[in-house]
């Protein structure tokens, strides 16, 4: 037996181990015999591990949100059981010593990753490091995705432009006053770096602790608020104006309207700017 003291970096140690590996020749296959057989019965194949939805920035973030709050794979596992679709492993249906093992500690991983990449590795990490079999491993997998699907199928927020960071913040106050106003609370989300105010507002609405339905009428509610807010930023340098008009008036601007396809506003708007113009009024 021996001992060492271990880096910041599980990859760092199995360096060391290696190393040590090489002063026990005599043993030295048999260990590494060991080690694979262990590695079989254990660590997934890249197919396995890569269905998770890797390609999703939205998918890793929520993923990360789950595996930052369990640090253990019972506590993951007890979070994905919520589905009466989902199965809990026979490994993490009790809580034992190594299944309640804080990976993120004890391994020394990263625990405030910003970009997409880091978050996506240490996710591979915790999975390859927890220590139950690969056929657990595989069904919890299938019950990460089953709760994705619920999640994903409510909203995709192909409405809202990622690339408009002043939308993007007004969606975040939105959806932090909406969920003080219905006493909605959000799952942990308080310590994930996210890489821009677009998923971090994806990221709140993920991680709100209420019903599919409860997430549909908040949809509908943003969607009528962004669509008042639009018309509201339309509105800006204009003042609504009365006068009369004649009724012939009256119907030669609306076939102006439906001529040109533009509102009335608009035509008078564009007349009375051609006729500044030919009067060269400035």
């Amino acid at each position: 037996m021996f001992f060492f003291e271990r880096p910041n970096d599980y990859k760092k140690t199995k360096d060391i181990a290696l190393q040590l590996l090489d002063k026990y020749k005599p043993d030295k296959n048999n260990i590494i015999n060991a080690i694979n057989l262990t590695s079989t019965q254990h660590l997934l194949n890249e197919e396995q591990i890569h269905s998770l939805k890797f390609g999703n920035e939205r998918y890793i973030n929520w993923l990360w949100v789950k595996i930052l709050s369990s640090r253990n794979i019972f506590m993951l596992s007890s979070s994905l059981t919520k589905q009466f679709k989902n199965i809990t492993p026979l490994s993490v249906q009790q809580q034992t010593d190594t299944n309640t093992i804080d990976i993120l500690d004890f391994f020394k991983l990263n625990k405030t990753p910003i970009s997409t990449k880091e978050k996506k590795d240490i996710i591979i990490d915790f999975f390859d490091l927890v220590a139950v079999t690969k056929t657990d491993k595989i069904q919890i997998l299938n019950n990460i995705n089953n709760d994705w699907h619920d999640i994903e199928t409510v909203d995709d927020f192909s409405w809202i432009n990622k690339n408009n960071p002043d939308l993007c913040t007004w969606a975040i106050n939105y959806i932090n006053e909406y969920s003080q106003k219905n006493n909605l609370s959000f799952f942990m989300i308080s310590d994930v770096k996210v890489e821009s105010d677009y998923y971090k507002f994806i990221l709140l609405f993920d991680s709100l602790i209420c019903l599919p339905d409860t997430k549909k009428l908040f949809i509908q509610s943003i969607k009528k608020a962004y669509s008042q807010k639009k018309f509201r930023d339309k509105q800006v340098g204009k003042k609504q104006c009365s006068f009369n008009l004649s009724e012939k008036a009256i119907q030669q601007l609306s076939l102006l309207s439906d001529l040109q396809g533009v509102p009335k506003n608009h035509i008078l708007e564009s007349l009375i700017n051609n006729k500044i113009l030919e009067l060269g009024v400035k």
